[in-house]
């Protein structure tokens, strides 16, 4: 068997080797940047749900601190007015009455007197108590 050595045949052959490693070189980083974008893709949505996510709890904790002041401002609007109240009561301009009954006593002979000249009233501990409530 006689094969005739040709550099031209030898020279087609490592240019058709050259060629199919280099498809295969191509392909592969082909390959691999369509999985790099998707990768990327999917980071920027990631990234953005995130940063939807920081928003609405940002919003919301303004949200919070806008109520909490608000409660904040009615809470000490409130405890100015039982002070002053308490104040009031203390100077005599304001009175604190309650509406109460006495149990009516049995009739009897032994005490005789004229009943008391003012209505039911609170003991003054019980006055500064009831402001508390």
């Amino acid at each position: 068997m006689n094969i005739n050595f040709s550099w031209r045949m030898m020279a087609i052959g490592l240019l058709l080797v050259a060629l199919v490693v280099s498809g295969r070189i191509a392909d592969h980083y082909r390959v691999k940047y369509h999985q790099i974008d998707k990768d990327r893709i999917a980071a920027e949505q990631l990234a953005r749900e995130r940063q939807s996510t920081i928003n609405d709890m940002a919003h919301r904790q303004q949200l919070n601190a806008a109520l909490d002041a608000k409660y904040m401002q009615e809470l000490v609007n409130a405890k100015s007015q039982i002070e002053t109240l308490r104040v009031d009561l203390n100077t005599g301009a304001k009175r604190l009455r309650i509406a109460a009954s006495c149990p009516k006593l049995p009739e009897t002979t032994a005490a005789t007197g004229k009943p008391d000249a003012t209505g039911p009233r609170l003991n003054d501990s019980a006055e500064r108590d009831y402001l508390s409530l």
